[in-house]
């Protein structure tokens, strides 16, 4: 019964942490939408001599008001005439302080609830200091929706002149649909409800099945710098799903809303790519981990030179899939390989393995069982040596044979590995790269192409990188949901069991 109510608590409490951590994340993303969009602004007069990259910072906005000064400068109005629009610039200071403010904010959520969900206590005043700050921000946030509404509708005003002098000067601010769309209220609004959601969610009654010892300050360190250098650049290059960015000009970095991933799922290119994605993943995912548990079966039970069956079998993993790539495009070889020197010598005919479809698909795959097993087995073989004999001997006394104490005894004991080796075989099968980039560089044709692949060659070898982004965008919402189901689904399975 207690272990019942343990379980329960722990299930509830992951929920919990779950719905803080995927928040805060949420609230990163909002954040960091008002900053760039100050960037794209601060890129319609790349023209006047501005160079740059990066998240635009509080900086920018200075920037875009000496901008639009010198587009104002250049148009010579005539006298009488005037416009607004470099004086305009200004309120987006306090919109750049508010988003800045705000992203350190949800940052900060971020590592405390990430940091929980790893099991630190972070305190009792948490539930206090994310409302405290939440609020701040949200105070903030609409100090910013303020001043950015000023600022557009400036601008819209100034596009609505009759003025013919007015009207070349916002002709160039427009020339090229370079002005970006104004979102930031729309990503302002969402950050507002995401804190409301976040202070809601800190109230919601927790149990406690122990006491908890904090380990925040051994956490921080290491999370802050993940977060900063891993965490935030990868939210933070979503933006570039949204625009035509061609990954070398600022100029071309325009909004184009949803197009890039309209043109994706247009795309018979991709449809073939997710499709031997899921293919190989899947294919991948279980033959990878019927031949490790195999393996280390066959291991466990040697009796001399275990070692060396050992270190034989994961020397594979060792090796980078690059040079694997090599060594096995060698060998399968039309004309000069080992695998079709060794067919004609026995009288057999040469075979295509990389030159032909299915042949290519089936060639990927098996480099990939040739160069991980080793690795998943030996997290099998790890499990299996920490089976109790006792277990072993008292199925024996009782009259079960080998293949009933297997599945009876070992398979249950092996839950956990499964789940683990499950998972990681899954996600490193969605992610498949090096192989196919050496074996068949996604030919014949694009046949062979994965999702990975072509986000590399859509983004730096056809030089669309916003595009490219969406498909990673996209990429990781396959991962994350396939790999999340599956570690639930196993999970149970371990409770069941």
């Amino acid at each position: 019964m207690q272990a019942a109510n343990e379980t329960k608590i722990r299930g509830k409490r992951t929920w919990q942490h779950a719905m803080r951590l995927v928040l805060s994340m949420f609230l990163v993303l909002c954040f960091l939408m008002p900053m760039f969009e100050i960037g794209a602004w601060k890129n319609v007069a790349l023209k006047n001599g501005l160079k740059g990259n990066g998240i635009s910072m509080p900086g920018a906005a200075a920037q875009l008001k000496a901008q639009l000064a010198s587009i104002v400068r250049k148009a010579k109005l005539e006298e009488g005439i005037t416009t607004p629009v470099a004086e305009a610039a200004g309120p987006l200071r306090f919109t750049a302080v508010g988003a800045t403010f705000g992203l350190a904010v949800a940052l900060l959520m971020f590592i405390l609830c990430f940091a929980e969900n790893l099991g630190v206590d972070v305190g009792r005043r948490r539930k206090r200091l994310f409302t405290v700050l939440g609020i701040a921000a949200a105070a903030l946030m609409i100090l910013a929706i303020v001043n950015f509404e000023r600022f557009a509708g400036t601008i819209r005003t100034a596009a609505a002149s009759q003025e013919e002098a007015l009207s070349k000067v916002t002709a160039k601010l427009y020339q090229d649909n370079a002005v970006p769309f104004m979102g930031v209220r729309i990503w302002a609004w969402l950050g507002l409800v995401g804190m409301l959601l976040m202070a809601a969610v800190q109230w919601l009654p927790e149990e406690k099945s122990m006491l908890e010892r904090s380990l925040l300050w051994f956490v921080v360190p290491a999370l802050t710098m993940y977060t900063a250098f891993v965490i935030t650049p990868a939210l933070s290059s979503v933006y570039l799903a949204f625009t035509s960015y061609d990954g070398v000009t600022d100029a071309s970095m325009r909004f184009i809303g949803f197009d890039n991933f309209v043109n994706i799922f247009g795309s018979a290119r991709f449809h073939s790519a997710a499709f031997n994605t899921i293919i190989i993943a899947a294919v991948f995912t279980v033959l990878v981990n019927v031949i490790a548990l195999a393996l280390a079966v066959a291991v466990d039970r040697v009796r001399w030179g275990k070692n060396i069956f050992r270190s034989g079998f994961y020397l594979p993993v060792l090796i980078s899939g690059v040079i694997a790539g090599f060594i096995w495009r060698i060998m399968f070889n039309y004309s000069f390989g080992v695998i079709n020197f060794v067919f004609g010598a026995i009288g057999l005919n040469s075979v295509k393995f990389i030159d032909t479809m299915p042949n290519a698909l089936l060639s990927i795959i098996f480099v990939l069982l040739w160069k991980n097993a080793g690795y998943y087995m030996i997290i099998y073989l790890a499990a299996l040596q920490g089976i109790s004999p006792d277990l072993m001997e008292a199925a024996a006394i009782d009259g079960a044979n080998g293949r009933q104490t297997f599945r009876h005894i070992t398979i249950p004991m092996l839950a956990g590995s499964f789940t683990i080796n499950l998972t990681l075989a899954l996600i490193n099968g969605l992610k498949i790269y090096d192989e196919i980039a050496i074996l068949t560089d996604g030919g014949p044709g694009f046949s062979t192409e994965t999702i990975t692949y072509m986000v590399y060659k859509v983004a730096f070898g056809e030089m669309r990188q916003g595009y490219g982004t969406a498909m990673a965008v996209i990429l990781f919402i396959i991962i994350l949901v396939f790999g999340g189901f599956q570690s639930t689904m196993l999970r149970k399975r371990e409770v069941q069991l």
